[in-house]
């Protein structure tokens, strides 16, 4: 009962209603494709989020809903040995995406805003070879991933983030947020 006690007088609501929060931040991912040698290229990446808190005070008021936009883009290459071309190959990938995405946000200790969602969107991909035995790989998909993640809040108005995330474009960040609050 003491525990229960102490742990709601900590918690509190930490993504405040109608708030919004900016994260800036770098990403790692890879590019995987069917054919083999398309696989693993590494993408380093810049990600961009904004969300809004737009319906506060759930879960025990200590949590809320947010909404907003994405974005993001990254490029890496690769060299490896081609065993059917029988040399050594270097490819390049580059990417971009952006849409919407939601998340809901519980706060277990005081300065911490966990937050876990979806988002939707599209993303386009390009893969090129330096050889002319493969031709470019070019697509523009729609684009889908859910995502969980932590903000510590330092002040009012900063906080650092972290994400991981079920898309291979950006599947770990790591970055600075700006918390607009009301």
């Amino acid at each position: 009962m003491i525990c229960g006690t102490s742990v709601e007088t900590n918690a509190q609501n930490e993504f405040f209603p109608y708030s919004i929060g900016l994260n800036f931040g770098v990403g790692c991912g890879t590019v995987n494709r069917e054919s083999n040698h398309w696989n693993n290229i590494f993408l380093p990446s810049v990600e961009f989020a904004g969300d809004l808190s737009f319906l506060p005070n759930v879960i025990n008021r200590n949590g809320s809903v947010s909404g907003g936009i994405y974005g993001g883009i990254g490029a890496g290459s690769r060299t490896g040995y081609d065993s059917r071309l029988r040399k050594d190959v270097k490819y390049n990938a580059s990417y971009w995406r952006g849409g919407t995405r939601g998340a809901l946000h519980y706060s277990w200790v005081r300065n911490l805003d966990t937050y876990a969602g979806i988002a939707f969107g599209v993303k386009h991909r390009k893969i090129k070879a330096d050889t002319k035995e493969y031709s470019d790989d070019i697509s523009t998909d729609f684009d889908s991933y859910g995502f969980a993640g932590a903000r510590y809040k330092f002040n009012h108005s900063v906080a650092a983030f972290s994400e991981v995330a079920s898309s291979h474009y950006a599947w770990w960040q790591i970055g600075v947020s700006v918390l607009i609050n009301n």
